[in-house]
């Protein structure tokens, strides 16, 4: 038996200072109290809680903490994507978006995936024990058909310092938030830098 078309998930501890983590977590408890539209719009788009992805969604722009941040990302999904085919000294990919999402208790992302990128994924700050998991759909769960019953979800449990990347197009979700503590991650996108091609 050969297998062919596998959905590659990287989970690992992403290796920055202890200080660097800190400072990501006070920067991200205090975003809600700056951010008057990001504040609005959570309100309408992400129930219960707080994300910056419909205000400031280009955090490693606008704070340097972040773009720390996005730097050690950089090597991270470069050699994930090497992993995978995708990077070239003609193409590279380049970090687009990065927000940051406090989920308290009931708070809940539903299944979505990330148009126009190419990987994405998220850091995890704070997860308070038996705190949401990331949910990912198989891909392939649209054409089963009449093929017999199969699992078709997976649950990763994520730690605090570690990433989780993915291909943006893997459907997956949060489920709601059961825990009292405060769920915080910082998710991203890259994209095809096709400057880097000309």
């Amino acid at each position: 038996m050969r297998t062919f078309f596998e959905t590659h998930i990287e989970k690992k501890r992403l290796p920055i200072p202890v200080a660097l983590h800190r400072e990501i977590r006070k920067t991200a408890l205090r975003l809600p109290e700056l951010d008057v539209t990001g504040r609005a719009w959570s309100k309408k788009n992400y129930p219960k809680g707080y994300t910056s992805y419909g205000s400031l969604s280009e955090l490693h722009r606008h704070f340097t903490v972040f773009e720390r941040l996005g730097n050690a990302l950089d090597r991270e999904v470069r050699a994930y994507a090497s992993g995978l085919g995708f990077e070239s000294k003609k193409e590279r990919l380049a970090l687009t978006s990065l927000w940051v999402n406090l989920m308290p208790e009931g708070c809940y992302h539903a299944f979505h995936h990330h148009p126009h990128s190419v990987v994405s994924g998220t850091y995890y700050v704070d997860v308070p024990r038996g705190s949401s998991p990331l949910r990912i759909e198989d891909p392939r769960a649209p054409l089963f058909m009449a093929s017999p019953m199969r699992r078709i979800q997976e649950d990763l449990v994520p730690r605090a310092g570690e990433v989780i990347l993915f291909e943006s197009w893997l459907k997956h979700e949060v489920p709601p938030n059961r825990m009292k503590g405060l769920r915080i991650s910082v998710s991203f996108n890259y994209e095809l830098d096709r400057s880097s091609s000309r």
